[in-house]
């Protein structure tokens, strides 16, 4: 016999996977309309979940306004050719600060975290003809800067339960054109950089991790960003810690960190001598002077985060066909950019994916879908491996031989089946993370209703 309930916000929810049952509820108040409407998605007129917004993003604060106009007033706006990279100055407070919450000896910080991993790739010696290995499930940034550095982006298939790259599909990838891994920490979770920097030793690959959202995540105690050769994170205005745009670069190793402000100089060194090939990937002051206010509110705003994540999944895994992204085994801490779950339409009459979003719109939850859905698969990859440049560096057999690998049933399943929520939601309270999972348990239990939205 299903265990019925009323769920917080009056609607009646069933913990089995039948339909949803005829109890007769004595709601009063607020509650009486709910109910009245329990059975009724709001996206064919019946009453939302959550009619409140929620919480703004990226925020605005007093501090922050203050070290602007500081930083205006200074009338130095951008890192000057030669200065030291932990000299005077906004972006030099922030690259100290930052070193210092990773755990890392030094920081470099960018223009954005595009910046920062082509960068990085770059000063590990990723060269014309390499291969880096790297997950399908990312932003496309992650493979742009393989290929900004005229190198081929070798997917390995993620592991379903953590949305992460699989330790156990590298080792049958790597050749001896294999340079470098590139663990992404998608969606502010962890890889398991246990086995992955395990495998890297094994193989003499260099380690670049590709932190963009991964913010004071840690893997046993260690910050993401840390364990490889060097880290690079991302302050996209939607990130953790915010700017409009900027990166950074950490590491333990200082001649690699010099290789890295030489590229992003215009080729001079902190000697203000010019050595080699670069690029102008500075961060100006303005970034900074934005992100140095919110490090202060930052290890706060992480763990609320995690407490309300580690909420939300409780509750979501009540909800036969809702399947939230799990941690391995040895996180310690999450950032959660985005909270990814997976929608299994098997236990909703098999209705599309996008009439069940369209239905948890409706009843006020916001959300975005998976990344660049197969990014393995998509057009600019081919374009570039057709162009002068590839087809000069790479022989045709090896491109075809990459054609023919460049599979990843996981991802596809995944892409099928993911949604993320914004990280902003986990600033909010309880009530918030009780909204989003009763409006699940709603369409779930009213599942019967989808084929009309």
């Amino acid at each position: 016999m299903s265990r019925q309930y009323v769920s917080r916000r009056g609607f009646i929810r069933s913990a089995s996977a039948g339909a949803a049952a005829a109890v007769t509820v004595g709601a009063v108040g607020a509650y009486g309309d709910l109910v009245k409407d329990a059975n009724k998605l709001a996206v064919l007129g019946g009453t939302p979940v959550r009619t409140e917004p929620f919480p703004a993003w990226p925020q605005t604060t007093a501090d922050i306004e203050q070290s602007l106009v500081s930083a205006f007033r200074s009338a130095k706006w951008g890192r000057t050719l030669g200065e030291k990279r932990q000299g005077a100055g906004q972006v030099g407070e922030f690259e100290q600060r930052f070193a210092e919450m990773t755990g890392a000896k030094h920081c470099l910080a960018t223009g954005s975290g595009t910046q920062a991993l082509h960068t990085a790739l770059h000063a590990v010696g990723v060269e014309a003809g390499d291969e880096v290995l790297v997950a399908p499930c990312t932003y496309l940034a992650s493979i742009q800067a393989v290929l900004l550095c005229n190198a081929l982006p070798v997917f390995a298939d993620v592991d379903l339960d953590t949305f992460q790259m699989d330790p156990g599909t590298i080792e049958p990838l790597v050749n001896g054109n294999t340079r470098a891994v590139e663990p992404v920490h998608i969606g502010g979770i962890p890889c398991n950089m246990e086995q992955l920097m395990a495998t890297a030793k094994k193989h003499d690959l260099k380690v670049v991790e590709d932190a963009a959202q991964a913010h004071l995540a840690e893997f046993r105690g260690k910050k993401c960003g840390t364990f490889g050769e060097l880290g690079c994170f991302s302050f996209q205005a939607s990130k953790v810690i915010a700017c409009g745009e900027g990166g950074a670069i950490v590491g333990d190793d200082a001649e690699l960190i010099e290789k890295c402000y030489t590229f992003h100089n215009i080729g001079m060194g902190s000697d203000s001598k010019g050595t080699a090939i670069g690029t102008k990937y500075r961060m100006h002051e303005f970034e900074a002077a934005v992100l140095n206010p919110q490090l202060a509110t930052l290890a706060e705003q992480t763990k609320i985060r995690n407490e309300n994540a580690a909420y939300l999944a409780r509750r979501l895994d009540e909800i036969p066909g809702i399947r939230p992204q799990k941690l391995y085994e040895g996180v310690t801490q999450a950032a959660y950019y985005i909270y990814g779950f997976r929608y299994q339409k098997e236990h909703f009459n098999d209705v599309p994916r996008e009439k069940f979003l369209k239905a948890l719109r409706a009843e006020g939850v916001r959300f975005t879908t998976m990344y660049f859905d197969e990014l393995n698969k998509q057009p600019f990859i081919e374009n570039t491996l057709a162009s002068r440049t590839f087809q000069k560096i790479f022989s045709k057999e090896r491109l075809r031989q990459y054609r023919e690998q460049n599979d990843c049933p996981r991802n596809d399943q995944l892409s099928a089946e993911g949604v993320w929520l914004p990280q902003y939601a986990f600033l909010g309270d309880k009530k918030l993370m009780d909204d989003i999972a009763d409006a699940m348990a709603k369409i779930h239990e009213n599942r019967d209703q989808l084929a009309r939205v």
